[in-house]
């Protein structure tokens, strides 16, 4: 009588064994999310960029099985196991291979993608401090080609951004278009080169007053072009409403279903578009006679349609060199890898590097590279 109490299997254990099987089969629909296009069926789409989460409550639950010395922690490591292609492209292995300083060697290229959000602190002004603070960091890094996104510049006084960052990179090789603004007041997105631009060009993604565009540029060093796409992918668009009612549901944890429903539409409209607009990209990609980079504002989270349909065939920088999460937002939303760089196979990734300093809702991402 007693080995049979013995075996059998307390209430909360059978509580926590259920929710154990709804969070491993929840892991397994995510690992669905980079392969299932937006456009034929969405909901997947929210298992993917739930993916963070959903990884770490399974790997609690390891440790709940563990502390309770019971086999069941099985199930969300087989999960995990399963799912080793996804965890790869979310967590870096590569430790050692950040903030190198600028080599000396003649083909490295550093690529740096930066959305400065118009030069100022997320939610805040323009102010001049910011401003200083993120020409700094590019000063400081040395990038050879940069692309800005959410990109602000005035033709003149302390905000003439367009001579600051030329004069920054000892060069006026640069393309910037401007997709809001005036006469005066330039807002888009700029390409900025330490190397002579050939040629140049843009991919339209949406309405031109939108900053969701792609810039392309033809860039000549030495006997040797590439191509670097700058790219902005569909942005969420979440109003100050929206960000209250996360910053709400996170510290109440209790959520309204209108405002619910209004993110998730908003969420979808995104995942929708972007899906559209990778495609646009690839295919103009396909006819380009040079190496490439895409490198940019993604908008979207490693375990996404978007970002695994871009990524197919070209490197990516943070999967060969990087390490940890590689978190490149910091705004109200959950802090995810939102912005890449990828190059074709001619080019070798030598470092990888996301620089962690609170200017814009992004911080600036540099890669270098090696053109074969």
């Amino acid at each position: 009588m007693k080995a049979k109490k013995k075996g059998k299997l307390p209430l909360i254990d059978k509580i926590f064994l259920w929710i154990n099987c709804g969070l491993c089969l929840a892991l397994l629909v995510s690992y669905l999310a980079p392969v299932t296009d937006p456009r034929k069926f969405w909901l997947i789409a929210f298992f993917g960029l739930a993916y963070p989460p959903i990884l770490l409550t399974n790997l609690l639950m390891i440790f709940y099985w563990a502390l309770r010395k019971r086999w069941f922690a099985l199930i969300s490591l087989i999960g995990i196991v399963c799912g080793w292609g996804v965890l790869k492209n979310n967590v870096g292995l590569h430790p050692g291979n950040s903030n190198q300083p600028k080599s000396s060697n003649t083909n490295v290229i550093r690529m740096m993608t930066y959305n400065v959000h118009d030069f100022k602190k997320y939610g805040g002004v323009k102010d001049i401090s910011t401003k200083h603070e993120i020409l700094n960091i590019i000063a400081d890094k040395q990038p050879d080609v940069i692309g800005i996104e959410e990109f602000y510049s005035r033709k003149r006084g302390k905000f003439a951004m367009v001579d600051s960052i030329r004069k920054i990179m000892g060069s006026d090789n640069c393309y910037v278009e401007s997709f809001g603004g005036n006469e005066t007041v330039t807002i888009g997105i700029g390409i900025f080169s330490r190397y002579p631009i050939i040629a140049k060009g843009m991919i339209q993604l949406a309405p031109l007053f939108s900053g969701n565009q792609c810039l392309y540029a033809d860039v000549k060093k030495g006997n040797k072009i590439f191509r670097l796409y700058s790219v902005h992918l569909q942005s969420i668009n979440f109003d100050p409403e929206d960000y209250r009612y996360i910053d709400t549901v996170a510290k109440s944890g209790k959520p309204d279903l209108g405002s619910t429903k209004r993110l998730g539409s908003k969420l979808k409209r995104a995942f929708l578009k972007r899906a559209e607009q990778v495609v646009k990209i690839k295919e103009h990609a396909r006819q380009c006679p040079y190496p490439y980079i895409i490198a940019g504002d993604f908008n979207d989270t490693p375990s996404s349609f978007a970002v695994n349909q871009m990524a197919k065939g070209l490197k990516n920088t943070f999967y060969e060199k990087g390490f940890g999460l590689g978190r490149t937002y910091n705004g109200d939303f959950p802090n995810y890898q939102i912005d890449y760089i990828m190059v074709t196979p001619q080019f070798d990734v030598a470092s990888y590097t996301v620089i962690e300093k609170k200017l814009s809702d992004h911080f600036p991402v540099y890669a270098d590279l090696v053109l074969k």
